[in-house]
């Protein structure tokens, strides 16, 4: 009885069943832990360790993320791997959500977005997700790739 009463409801309101449906999925896929890529990657929790991640002259490459963005999510593996492709470069992410004051003082609108620093200095800035983009940004800012990284050095 309750049954047929179910499958009623469900064949009178699709839509709406689907519309449910998709906002349960959505808060599950919220509550689910970001995966951890491995790489390279120092977090940024607050404006204490952004600043003292941009001591010295070397380039940090930073990505602005937000745990319920889909193209953030297909970002982080990549991110992850050019850390380790790219020695003489600090990788650091940033939760706009955890870390709201950093992204404030980013600027930052849309996520992802990746900003490239020499120090303090701001170098360029790609908003959204474009590997070849993110490198194209590394590549002028004169970032080697491993072993050209050690090459270079000697």
């Amino acid at each position: 009885m309750a049954l047929d009463a179910i499958v009623a409801f469900v064949q009178q309101n699709p839509i709406l069943v689907l519309m449910v449906l998709y906002i349960f999925y959505r808060m599950f896929q919220s509550r689910q832990p970001w995966p951890d890529y491995g790489g390279n990657i120092t977090a940024v929790k607050s404006l204490e360790d952004w600043r003292s991640l941009l001591n010295g002259s070397s380039l940090t490459l930073v990505d602005c993320y937000a745990t319920w963005c889909p193209p953030c999510k297909a970002a982080a593996p990549v991110f992850a791997r050019m850390s380790e492709e790219y020695p003489d470069v600090t990788f650091a992410k940033v939760n706009v959500d955890d870390a709201a004051d950093v992204a404030k003082q980013l600027g930052i609108s849309a996520m992802p977005t990746f900003k490239l620093f020499r120090g303090s200095e701001e170098l360029g800035t790609q908003r959204g997700w474009s590997e070849g983009q993110v490198r194209e940004m590394l590549d002028k800012a004169g970032a080697v790739k491993g072993a050209q990284a050690g090459a270079k050095a000697e």
